[in-house]
C-alpha cells in the first residue's frame, strides 16, 4: 500500500519541488537542471512513442484480421509504417559524388555537373573553381548506387578524378536524394496537406454555428469575422471598398482586441497551470496514479 500510494506521490512532490525552486537559484546543482530535465523528457518521450507505435500496430493489426470496415485503411496504415521504417534504419539510398580533380577537360566536367543540378556550366566553374587540392561535393544526392556510378563514369570520361560515397547513418533522415526523404516529400507531405485542406470543411461548419447572430456577443464576433475576412483579401481593396479602410481596420482589430484577448486567455492558462501543478506537487491531484 505504501510502494503503491506514498511513494509516487513523494516522488513528484519532491522533483516538482526541485524544479519550482530551480527558477530560483541560478547555481549549481539547480542551474543547468532544465537541461538535465529535457533530457529525461526527450528519453521517455521515446518510450511513449515506442509504446504507441506498438499500441497503433496490435489496434490496426486486429481490425485487418477481423476484416472490420475499413480494414484496407489499416493495412495501408501497417504497411506504411514499416516501409517507413524500413528505410529509416535498413536502407537509406543518399550516395553523392566527390571531386578530387577536374582535369584537363575543364569544360566538359562543369558542363556535366551543370546539367546534373540544373545549374549552368559557368556556375558550376564558379562554385569548384580550381579545387586547388580541395575535395568537393557535387550537390546532389541519388538514390541508388548505380544512379550514382552512371554520373561518376561520365565525369571520369570527361577526365575528372571523382569518388562515389554514401551519406552516413543519421544525416540521411534530412538529406535530399535518400528514400526516407522520399517518402516524407511525396507521401507524408500530400497526405498531410489533404488533412488540412478536409479541416477548412470542418472549420467553414464551426464558423457558420459560431457566427449565427443569436445574441449581442455573437453580432460581434460575426461582425469581427466579416472585417477580418475581407481586409486580408484582396476584395476588400477593390472599388467602393477601398474607402472603407478595411484593411487598416483589420490591423487594428487584430493588434489590439485580439492581443488582448489572447494575453488573458494565456494569463487563464498559466494560472491554471500553477494550479494543476501545485495540486499534484502537493498530493492532492492523484489522476497520476489512476485515481481520481
Amino acid at each position: 500500500m505504501i510502494l503503491k500510494r506514498y511513494v509516487p506521490i513523494a516522488i513528484v512532490f519532491l522533483v516538482g519541488f526541485i524544479t519550482l525552486i530551480s527558477w530560483f537559484i541560478p547555481h549549481e546543482p539547480f542551474g543547468n537542471l532544465e537541461v538535465h530535465t529535457t533530457q529525461w523528457y526527450d528519453i521517455i518521450a521515446s518510450f511513449a512513442m515506442i509504446l504507441g507505435a506498438l499500441n497503433l500496430l496490435k489496434l490496426q493489426g486486429k481490425k485487418v484480421v477481423a476484416r472490420k470496415k475499413g480494414w484496407i485503411y489499416s493495412l495501408a496504415a501497417i504497411l506504411g509504417f514499416f516501409l517507413t521504417l524500413t528505410m529509416g534504419f535498413l536502407i537509406k539510398g543518399g550516395n553523392y559524388v566527390v571531386m578530387q580533380d577536374i582535369g584537363e577537360n575543364r569544360t566538359a566536367v562543369f558542363a556535366i555537373i551543370g546539367d546534373e543540378i540544373n545549374i549552368t556550366p559557368a556556375a558550376a566553374e564558379l562554385m569548384f573553381g580550381t579545387l586547388d587540392g580541395e575535395v568537393k561535393t557535387i550537390q546532389k544526392n541519388f538514390y541508388t548506387k548505380k544512379s550514382v556510378k552512371v554520373m561518376a563514369e561520365r565525369l571520369r570520361d570527361a577526365g575528372a578524378t571523382v569518388e562515389c560515397r554514401e551519406l552516413a547513418w543519421g544525416s540521411h533522415l534530412q538529406a535530399q536524394g535518400t528514400y526516407f526523404s522520399w517518402i516524407f516529400h511525396y507521401i507524408f507531405t500530400p497526405l498531410s496537406a489533404t488533412m488540412f485542406a478536409l479541416l477548412a470543411f470542418f472549420v467553414a461548419s464551426a464558423s457558420y454555428r459560431a457566427f449565427r447572430i443569436r445574441n449581442l456577443e455573437a453580432t460581434i464576433l460575426l461582425a469581427a469575422g466579416i472585417l477580418l475576412m475581407m481586409g486580408r483579401v484582396p476584395l476588400g481593396s477593390v472599388g467602393w471598398l477601398e474607402y472603407l479602410h478595411l484593411a487598416e481596420i483589420q490591423e487594428w482589430i487584430y493588434q489590439y482586441p485580439n492581443a488582448a484577448g489572447a494575453r488573458a486567455i494565456m494569463m487563464g492558462i498559466g494560472l491554471g497551470v500553477v494550479g494543476t501543478s501545485l495540486r499534484v506537487i502537493l498530493g492532492i491531484e492523484k489522476s497520476f496514479m489512476g485515481e481520481k
